[in-house]
């Protein structure tokens, strides 16, 4: 009996000599640092000044501290652009009246929106380019903007004589009203594009018969290294006004601004 109990204690014992231990699991390899930038893009356009047309008669001077009535029934005058214009003809030291005993009528016969072609910036070469500048002048090397025509045209009139003592017409678009150029930024960004190709490896290699045949034959096994590549961002607008929302909203400070222009062509003695 005590020699059966001492036989299968050596069985036992070599059997757990030859039990093979496995290789030592597979690391992750460590991920690269992965560094993004910003970087921003002006675009530009061309300027023009407002046209303006104004021609004074001389039948009669206009003279400081006459009376004048705006009329602007005949077009789409808000009553806060009404109200611009009556404070451009106080600067020019004339009294605005709603009496009809007025020494003149001043007529408001269009104010005009529509638009129009869309305006072309085309991208600013900076002073000291980035090294991507080349690869995105190439990929957005313009931007299409809403573009609005705006017109007003006015008329002074010598309410006792009916006489056309004053015309004007003026008009400016969107683009040259507003010349502050388009800011756009965009994001320089590295990705990893092989990182399902690594994590399947290292699973493959940390089964227990892969660990089991590693030690076997003593390989050492390399994870594959992670590859990166570049990708930038889609553009997005800092600054300025280019769609239609936008540029509508600039339009009652476009038929301000006109207005101003045209009354302040007034030769007042």
């Amino acid at each position: 009996m005590r020699f059966l109990v001492v036989s299968f204690f050596f069985v036992f014992v070599s059997g757990c000599a030859v039990v093979k231990q496995p290789a030592e699991p597979l690391a992750m390899p460590v991920k690269p640092v992965l560094k993004s930038q910003t970087y921003q893009l002006k675009y530009e356009t061309d300027h023009a000044s407002p046209k303006v047309k104004s021609v004074q008669l001389p039948a009669h001077t206009i003279k400081r501290n006459q009376t004048v009535k705006v009329v602007v029934d005949r077009a789409s005058v808000t009553d806060t652009l009404a109200s611009q214009i009556s404070q451009a003809l106080n600067d020019k030291q004339l009294k605005v009246t709603t009496t009809d005993n007025s020494d003149y009528t001043l007529t408001i016969h269009q104010v005009d929106l529509e638009f129009i072609d869309d305006a072309k910036y085309t991208l600013a070469r900076p002073d000291e380019p980035n090294s991507l500048f080349s690869s995105v002048a190439q990929q957005f090397p313009s931007q299409q903007c809403a573009n609005i025509l705006a017109q007003v045209s006015m008329r002074l009139t010598h309410k006792a004589s009916g006489d056309v003592v004053w015309f004007a017409k003026s008009s400016i678009n969107s683009a040259s009203f507003h010349r502050e150029p388009l800011i756009y930024s965009f994001n320089e960004e590295k990705k990893i594009t092989n990182e399902l190709e690594v994590v399947a490896f290292i699973h493959k290699h940390n089964t227990e018969q892969a660990r089991l045949k590693r030690a076997e034959l003593k390989n050492e096994v390399t994870p594959p290294e992670y590859k990166t590549i570049t990708k930038l961002s889609s553009l997005t607008k800092l600054q300025g006004p280019c769609t239609r929302t936008e540029i509508s909203a600039l339009t009652p400070m476009m038929q301000f601004y006109l207005s101003s222009v045209l009354v302040d062509k007034i030769k007042v003695q």
